[in-house]
């Protein structure tokens, strides 16, 4: 068990009129799901995660999911992870 503090999520969100309601949860789902890649990844050195910075991340809600949206996000943040630990397990 280890503690991951996220500073800031920079998110570009096009057509959320109507949809501010769903971006909180978007956000924890996301959480939850990049909580889950790095349980998977245990061995992946932890060392340096302390400044670790993702591409933003585009969201049409007017079009997605909250699921697909939260993917999104958690995809760009294991990428990032995946860039700075140059991707070993």
């Amino acid at each position: 068990m280890f503690d991951l503090k996220i500073d800031r999520l920079k998110l570009n969100v096009d057509n959320a009129a109507g949809h501010e309601h769903r971006i909180q949860s978007i956000a924890l789902r996301a959480v939850a799901l990049f909580a889950e890649r790095l349980d998977g990844s245990s061995k992946r050195s932890r060392d340096h995660w302390d400044t670790i910075a993702a591409e933003p991340v585009d969201l049409h809600l007017n079009t997605m999911s909250d699921e697909q949206a939260a993917e999104g996000i958690a995809t760009a943040w294991a990428n990032a992870l995946t860039t700075k630990t140059g991707g070993h397990d």
